[in-house]
Parts: structure tokens; sequence; C-alpha cells
């Protein structure tokens, strides 16, 4: 049985790790474009502090919508069902990025 060196299997278990997570990544990024995104209606307002941020979401529409922030480079808010008038907000650090309003 032939030995690698530390490097060798160092670099053949990122490798493999890489490939694992591209493969996970695509599965589960699919699901997330294919939703709709939230009526014009629906407000959203992100707001930037020192160490985080704060994305505001305002139901201006007529009925009532279920909406979730979703964010690059942090975990999307949960889904919120709003009626006409009602608010809800999220907060996340900095590194976060808002990245769409979608339906839910």
């Amino acid at each position: 049985m032939r030995k690698l060196s530390l490097a060798k299997r160092s670099i053949a278990v990122g490798a493999t790790s890489l490939a694992v997570l591209a493969m996970t990544g695509t599965a589960h990024a699919a699901p997330a474009q294919a939703r709709a995104a939230a009526p014009s209606c629906v407000k959203v307002k992100v707001d930037k502090g020192i160490i985080s941020q704060t994305a505001y979401v305002t139901n201006k529409c007529s009925s009532t919508k279920r909406v979730k922030v979703r964010w690059s480079f942090a975990p999307d808010s949960g889904c919120n069902t709003l009626k006409p008038g009602q608010k809800f907000k999220t907060k996340r650090g900095l590194a976060a990025q808002f990245d769409g309003l979608p339906l839910c």
C-alpha cells in the first residue's frame, strides 16, 4: 500500500470537501431562487448600523402576505404572515447582505 504525504492527503481531503459543498450548495440554492418575489406593495428598508443591520418590512398591500427576508452570507428570516399595515424586522451582522424579499 502506498503512503501519501500529509500535504497530499490534505489536498485530497480539501478537494473532496469542496466537491461535496458545491453539490450541496447547488441543491439548496435552486428552490430559493424559484420563489416568487413579494409584490411591490410590500416595502422593505435596510438600515446599516455599526455592528449590525436591520431589515424593516411593511405590508402596504390590501391583502395578507407571507414573506421572508433573504440574506446572503447569513440565515434567512423565518416566514412572516403580515396583515395589511403590519410590520416586522429582522437583524443580522454586517457580513450579511440583503438579497431579496420572496413570498413563502
